[in-house]
C-alpha cells in the first residue's frame, strides 16, 4: 500500500498541471498587450482605419502600421508596470476597468478624458446604478471576468532578477526600434491623421483613462488647500429695501434642439408658453458634464479659462448674492451642487419612497414643496432661490417623469438605450423635456402668488445637452472640442412679473435673442437680475444690460 502513495501523489500533481498554461513574464506581457490591441482597443482601431481609408489615397503599409505601433506602445507600458509581485493583481484590476471603459465607448461613444473622470468620481451611487443592466453585466463577464479567469490559469516563470530585467529591457528596446522605424517612414501620415482626428488619441485604452485619472487624483490630493479668494469684498444690493425674489432653475441634460421655442416639431414647451417667457436660441454651455458646467456658469471664469480647482477656491455668484445681503437657498434634486452651494443654506431632496420618489430618485415636482414653503416664509427683502433639477438625466430617461406625463409613445423603458429604436428614445427624452417645462410653469405660478410690491423674476438654463444616438453618440460628457452641438447647445429663458419696476416685460420682449450667447453670460446676467452692485460686473456679458432702469446704478 505504501508503494502506491508516491504514484498517487504524482498523478495528482500531473492533473493539477493540466489546468495551467506556463509561460515567461515577457510572453505574458506580449499576450496581454495583444489582447488590449486587438480587443480592448477596437474603437480606436476602427476609428483609425475609418479615418485613413476615407482619404482619397493612402498607403496600406501605413494603415497596418497603426495596430503595430499600438501593440509596441502597449508592450512597453505593460513591461514597465508589470512588477513581479504585482503582475497579476494589477492586470486583473486594469482588465475590469478597461472593459467598463470599452463598454461605455462602444455603446455610448463616451471618451474618458479629464472631465469624464471627474464626472464619474462625483456621480452618486443611485446615478451610477442607473447604468447597470443585463447587457453591461454580460459584457463585463465576457470581456473582463473570462480573461481574468484565463489569466488566473497562467503560471508565470520568472528568472533571476538581473536576468528578468535584462530580458525586459531587450523587449522594450525591440519595441522602441519598431516605433522608430514606423514613425520614420510614416511621420507625415501620422501627423496629418492626428491633426484631423484628434479624438482618436482619447480613445486609446488604458492610456487615456489612466492619464486623466492621474491628473484628477493629483488635483484632488495635492491642490485642494488653495487659499480662498474674495473676488469682491464689498458687493451690495441696488435696492436693499425693495422686495425681490429671484428663482434660478438649473436644468439637467436638456438640449435646445428638442425645445419648441427652438423650432422643434413637437410642442415640448406647452406649459410655460402661456407665461410669455423670453427664450434665447443660440446659447452654448461651458462644458458637457454637470461637474464642469454648473460650477462654471456661476463662476466669474469663462469657458476658455475655466479651472474647477480655482473656481472652488473663490467666490461665485451665489456667494456674492449672500455677501451682498440676499437670503440664498439652494434646493437640490440632482447629484449635488458641485461645491457651488457650499457656503449657503442647502436642501437636498430626500429620496425616501413617496408618490414623487422611488427610493433612489425623485421627480422634479419634489422641488415645489420647499419652494412654496420658502415663498411663504420670506425673511429678507431680497431672496434668491436655486432649484437644481434632475431634468432629463439619462440613461434612464423613463424614470424622470410620472406616468401621466408619458405624452409621446412608444418609449424606451430601459437603461441600455442603445438597444432602443431612435424614435422610442426620442419619445422618452421629449417626455422629460415636457415634464421639466411643466415644473418650470409651476414655479412661475408660485411666484405669481406673491404680492405685487415684490419684484419676481425667473431664469432657466440647462447645464449641458445630450446625444440620442446621432452618429452613434449617446449621453454626454464628450471632450468639448469634439462634442456635437447636441451636447453644447442649451436652452435658456427668462420671465419677469408684469409689475417689475427694474426688469420689465417690455424690456425682455425687446432683447436680441438670436445673438450668440453662452454660460459666460450667466454670472453677469444674474448680478443684474438679482440686483447686485459688484466690481466684477461686465455689462458686455449681461443679457439684460439694456434692462437696467438706471445703468449707473451698477458699478463697473
Amino acid at each position: 500500500m505504501h508503494s502506491l502513495s508516491p504514484i498517487s501523489t504524482q498523478q495528482k500533481l500531473n492533473r493539477g498541471k493540466r489546468f495551467y498554461i506556463h509561460c515567461s513574464a515577457n510572453a505574458f506581457v506580449v499576450m496581454i498587450a495583444c489582447y488590449y490591441c486587438l480587443v480592448i482597443n477596437i474603437p480606436f482601431i476602427h476609428g483609425s482605419f475609418s479615418a485613413i481609408t476615407s482619404l482619397a489615397s493612402f498607403s496600406w503599409l501605413f494603415l497596418f502600421s497603426v495596430p503595430l505601433l499600438l501593440l509596441c506602445l502597449l508592450i512597453i507600458f505593460f513591461s514597465i508596470v508589470s512588477v513581479r509581485w504585482l503582475l497579476k493583481p494589477l492586470n486583473y484590476f486594469l482588465l475590469v476597468i478597461s472593459s467598463a471603459v470599452l463598454y461605455g465607448t462602444l455603446n455610448y461613444g463616451v471618451v474618458f478624458d479629464y472631465s469624464m473622470i471627474q464626472n464619474t468620481f462625483e456621480t452618486d451611487s443611485s446615478e451610477a446604478l442607473s447604468y447597470l443592466n443585463p447587457q453591461l453585466i454580460g459584457f463585463l463577464l465576457l470581456f473582463s471576468a473570462l480573461p481574468v479567469f484565463v489569466l488566473s490559469k497562467i503560471k508565470i516563470h520568472f528568472t533571476r532578477p538581473h536576468q528578468e530585467v535584462l530580458s525586459r529591457v531587450k523587449l522594450v528596446v525591440a519595441c522602441l526600434a519598431l516605433i522608430v522605424l514606423v514613425v520614420t517612414n510614416f511621420y507625415a501620415d501620422y501627423a496629418a491623421t492626428g491633426r484631423n482626428n484628434r479624438i482618436l488619441k482619447k480613445e486609446i485604452i488604458p492610456f487615456q483613462y489612466l492619464s486623466s485619472g492621474y491628473k484628477y487624483m493629483r488635483d484632488q490630493l495635492l491642490y485642494t488647500d488653495m487659499e480662498f479668494k474674495n473676488i469682491d469684498a464689498a458687493p451690495n444690493l441696488i435696492a436693499p429695501n425693495t422686495g425681490s425674489v429671484t428663482v434660478i432653475v438649473v436644468g439637467e441634460t436638456a438640449r435646445a434642439e428638442n425645445f419648441a421655442y427652438q423650432g422643434y416639431k413637437r410642442n415640448t414647451n406647452f406649459y410655460t408658453q402661456k407665461h410669455g417667457v423670453t427664450y434665447f436660441n443660440n446659447v452654448a454651455s461651458c462644458g458637457t458634464a454637470t461637474a464642469v458646467s454648473v460650477p462654471c456658469m456661476f463662476s466669474l471664469q469663462t469657458q476658455t479659462n475655466f479651472d474647477r480647482l480655482e473656481a472652488d477656491s473663490q467666490q461665485n455668484l451665489i456667494d456674492l448674492a449672500q455677501h451682498a445681503g440676499s437670503d440664498v437657498l439652494w434646493v437640490d434634486n440632482n447629484s449635488g451642487c458641485k461645491d457651488v452651494c457650499t457656503r449657503v443654506v442647502t436642501i437636498d431632496i430626500p429620496t425616501t419612497k413617496t408618490t414623487l420618489c422611488d427610493g433612489k430618485y425623485c421627480f422634479d415636482e419634489a422641488l415645489l414643496a420647499p419652494l412654496k414653503h420658502k415663498l411663504a416664509n420670506l425673511t429678507q427683502a431680497n431672496t434668491v432661490i436655486v432649484l437644481h433639477m434632475m431634468g432629463s438625466h439619462g440613461p434612464t430617461y423613463f424614470k424622470r417623469y410620472p406616468e401621466q406625463f408619458k405624452q409621446f409613445t412608444p418609449t424606451c423603458d430601459r437603461s441600455d438605450i442603445q438597444n432602443c429604436s431612435f424614435d422610442e428614445l426620442v419619445n422618452t427624452y421629449d417626455n422629460t423635456i415636457a415634464y421639466s417645462d411643466f415644473v418650470n410653469a409651476q414655479v412661475i405660478e408660485q411666484l405669481k402668488t406673491l404680492p405685487n410690491n415684490i419684484d419676481k423674476q425667473f431664469l432657466y438654463v440647462s447645464d449641458h445637452g445630450e446625444s440620442l444616438g446621432e452618429g452613434g453618440a449617446y449621453l454626454h460628457g464628450f471632450p468639448y472640442s469634439f462634442a456635437p452641438s447636441t451636447q453644447t447647445h442649451v436652452p435658456l429663458y427668462m420671465w419677469a412679473d408684469e409689475h417689475n419696476q427694474r426688469i420689465t416685460n417690455t424690456c425682455l420682449a425687446n432683447l436680441d435673442t438670436n445673438a450668440a450667447r453662452s454660460h459666460n453670460n450667466i454670472f453677469h446676467t444674474l448680478l443684474n437680475l438679482i440686483g447686485i452692485n459688484s466690481k466684477t460686473y461686465q455689462a458686455s456679458l449681461d443679457l439684460l444690460a439694456s434692462c437696467q432702469t438706471t445703468p449707473s446704478e451698477i458699478q463697473l
